[in-house]
């Protein structure tokens, strides 16, 4: 004969508890003495926190075999057992135990790391379980009370200055007394939807958010404390019995991991009453985080709810210090959407391969802008009012049409309560911010979403369009260029509609960005002559196919293709005169830093070859330099060379600029004016000599872009040599054609010769650059 307490209903005469061990139930615990107050029972056994029953011979369905003293709060309802059965006995209430029970948390410290450190990492994540918890307890009101826009503790001299700052969540729910909360707040990973007798919804009838029952060590993400202050069960002459404890992460880091219940410490209001129910939670002791300012916290508190029915949140600022203010009210978040791009939910259910359709609601489009913070992006995925995902592109893989459209500009909102079954799988990722895409449900969800993004696309590409196109148009004033640039019509009208095919597809963040809309605009600048000039010759041709005879229509055409074709080369020129004067303006310094010749060179590298042919900084040359700069490395026991493609090192002076012309790889060193290249120059140079010439014998696929070979280009006034052996060897790569000096009279000469007539038609004519 025996029995079971599982409700904080029956009272024990001495404070004498045994402790059971079990494999299957470590907490099985039975009175040595039977004697128990409002049981007539000779003989009580109990079993906590699950019903084991005393039967002859042993325990089941636990087998208990040490036994040692332990207080432990005893659960709420008494049951015994007899041979017949076991028969509930609703015994006298006194709502405490007249033992000193305490507190004591079942659960592995590593479970905490990993539950709590690891999970959560921003003040609102762990706030939003907090109120998630008091929703369930069925609470009408809650308050947040935190100081906003603070960094929670400082650091001073390389040490973290804890400020005693509090986070204080309190509500109105049902609250816990001490067996309660002994028994279903501190039973970590409990399913609470199978573990509570109301199962899935509360005792109000809510349906409760909480499941995995990890939610309460959320906090330890942000904190180091959590005290506990809970009043609740049936009312008493005295008011509500009150549950006070403290979750201390180092103290239960400490603990030994060997299967033991954590004690936790009691608080001083533990077992007093209070007159209303309702929870508090404080949190304290905090890591290196900091509490956005209002307007930030709000909106992410915003995104991890739906409107919940019956229930408020307030959020009070604690800045002020004992002046504390309660003056914001969690809303929703409303994300502004493009016109004509919202599709509804509704009616548009998720289909299963099995036939079976899942019921969805809520809804998707496009963003009016791009997304100015993270609460705003993608689709919100809800169940239960709570987010459980968000998504951008419903994890399609990359290289998708519209990608970087809807990867910038989707948004939305849908719930879909099947991905938070009761009774189905647990497709909710602990953290809530995403689900189990590889589930069947999650793949379903994700295949409707491919196809939903897609319609989604079409709908706002128009728009969306137009609408980039002409904030392009407004904060480059392109049109005012345009007119500034170009006297002749057709050229400006060319240019406005090559700027709005052009900015339609800028992204947000570049529409304010001055150097973007500055390059981009010398950009259709530059190209729209040439593309009057292509539309006017296919026009003539089309007019000859037709027979045309009209000589004023064919004057018309050439007329405007000559403009067209002379605006072109005024572009061209326009770049290189500049490049031309910056040169003669750093040769008239008798000093000047080498890094901004060579900077020189890597903007303008036809200044090397000044002929009319295009020098490209092609894929071959990216290459070569990425391959040789290695095999450098390691030929040369880790030293290291440096060659420029453009602007792509102006952090460091680079060794030598590379450029392909023709067929030929050139190498462009560039002395300041007035230098002479002597010993030292060469003993540093004649190991790149050796290197290239190495390189282009061992690696003969590397460099078949490059089938006349490689020069070095070096610019320098004067050559002089101390060194015999370097004079000779200095020679003979000179006669190789391996080393080709300038001089700087030579090099500017050179410009200025093949670019005359560009010079004189700008007004620049080369008498006025002599000295």
């Amino acid at each position: 004969m025996g029995g079971v307490c599982e409700e904080a209903r029956c009272t024990i005469s001495r404070p004498a508890w045994r402790r059971a061990t079990s494999r299957r139930n470590p907490l099985c615990f039975w009175w040595a003495t039977p004697m128990w107050s409002g049981s007539a029972r000779e003989s009580m056994t109990l079993c906590w926190p699950r019903r084991c029953f005393w039967a002859t011979g042993g325990w089941e369905p636990c087998s208990c075999r040490e036994a040692q003293y332990a207080s432990v709060p005893i659960p709420a309802r008494c049951m015994s057992s007899t041979e017949n059965g076991s028969t509930i006995m609703d015994t006298q209430s006194t709502d405490q135990v007249q033992a000193d029970p305490g507190y004591a948390m079942l659960i592995s410290p590593m479970t905490v790391d990993k539950l709590g450190v690891k999970l959560y990492d921003k003040v609102s994540a762990v706030v939003a379980e907090l109120i998630a918890n008091s929703y369930d307890a069925d609470a009408k009101e809650v308050t947040v009370w935190l100081p906003l826009d603070t960094m929670l503790v400082r650091i001073q001299n390389g040490v973290l200055i804890d400020d005693g700052l509090e986070i204080v969540v309190e509500d109105n729910g049902h609250g816990m007394t001490p067996a309660e909360a002994s028994s279903y707040f501190l039973v970590v990973g409990s399913d609470r939807r199978r573990r509570s007798q109301h199962g899935a919804t509360s005792r109000a009838g809510r349906r409760v958010m909480g499941r995995k029952g990890i939610g309460k060590l959320a906090p330890f993400g942000i904190c180091r404390r959590i005290e506990v202050i809970s009043a609740g069960g049936e009312k008493t002459k005295d008011g509500y019995l009150v549950a006070h404890f403290v979750m201390d992460y180092d103290d239960i880091m400490r603990h030994p991991d060997d299967g033991t219940p954590v004690p936790l410490t009691r608080g001083d209001k533990d077992r007093t009453y209070r007159p209303e129910h309702g929870t508090t939670i404080r949190l304290s002791s905090f890591l290196r985080k900091r509490i956005p300012n209002a307007e930030t916290f709000l909106r992410q508190m915003a995104q991890r709810f739906q409107p919940l029915p019956s229930f408020t949140v307030q959020i009070g600022d604690t800045t002020g210090g004992d002046n504390l203010r309660c003056c914001y009210e969690l809303s929703t978040l409303d994300v502004p959407v493009r016109e004509g791009t919202r599709i509804d939910l509704s009616g548009r259910p998720v289909p299963m391969d099995n036939g079976i359709y899942l019921h969805v609601d809520g809804w998707v489009g496009m963003a009016e802008d791009p997304y100015r913070n993270e609460e705003m992006a993608g689709v919100r995925i809800y169940a239960r009012h709570k987010i459980v995902a968000v998504t951008r592109d419903f994890e399609q893989p990359a290289g998708f049409t519209g990608e970087f459209a809807i990867r910038s500009y989707l948004v939305g909102e849908i719930s879909a309560e099947w991905l938070d079954d009761d009774e189905g799988e647990d497709l909710v990722r602990s953290d809530r911010q995403g689900i189990i895409w590889e589930s069947e449900r999650g793949r379903a969800l994700r295949s409707w979403g491919a196809e939903l993004i897609k319609e989604v696309g079409r709908a706002s590409q128009g728009p969306r369009r137009a609408s980039t196109a002409q904030t392009f148009l407004e904060n480059s004033k392109f049109e005012e260029r345009a007119r500034s640039r170009y006297r002749n019509q057709d050229i400006q009208r060319e240019a406005i509609a090559l700027a709005k095919k052009f900015g339609s597809f800028a992204a947000g963040d570049e529409l304010n960005s001055e150097d973007y809309l500055n390059d981009l605009s010398e950009f259709i600048l530059t190209v729209a002559p040439h593309q009057v000039l292509v539309d006017s010759l296919r026009n003539f041709a089309r007019q000859l196919n037709n027979g045309a005879d009209d000589p004023d229509e064919m004057a018309e055409l050439f007329n405007t293709a000559n403009v067209a074709e002379m605006a072109s080369y005024v572009q061209i020129a326009r770049g290189r005169v500049e490049a031309i004067k910056q040169l003669q303006e750093l040769t008239k310094r008798m000093k000047v830093d080498e890094s901004l010749l060579q900077t020189l060179i890597e903007d303008a590298p036809w200044l090397i070859e000044p002929t009319w042919t295009v020098i490209t900084k092609n894929q071959w040359l990216s290459t070569f330099v990425t391959k040789f700069e290695a095999w450098y490395s390691d030929h040369y026991d880790g030293q290291t060379i440096s060659l420029s493609l453009g602007t792509s090192q102006r952090n460091k002076r680079p060794d030598f600029t590379a450029v392909q012309i023709g067929q030929k790889l050139r190498l462009v060193e560039i002395k300041a004016k007035g230098h002479i290249f002597g010993d030292a120059d060469w003993d540093r140079m004649v190991n790149y000599v050796e290197a290239f010439d190495r390189f282009f014998q061992d690696n003969p696929e590397t460099v078949s872009a490059f089938p006349r070979g490689w020069q070095i280009d070096l610019i320098a006034d004067d050559a002089h040599l101390d060194s015999f052996q370097s004079k000779r060897v200095y020679r003979q790569e000179e006669e190789a054609g391996r080393i080709v000096r300038s001089t700087w009279i030579d090099f500017l000469t050179r410009a200025e010769t093949a670019h005359e007539a560009f010079l004189a038609s700008a007004g620049l004519g080369s008498e006025s650059h002599n000295g």
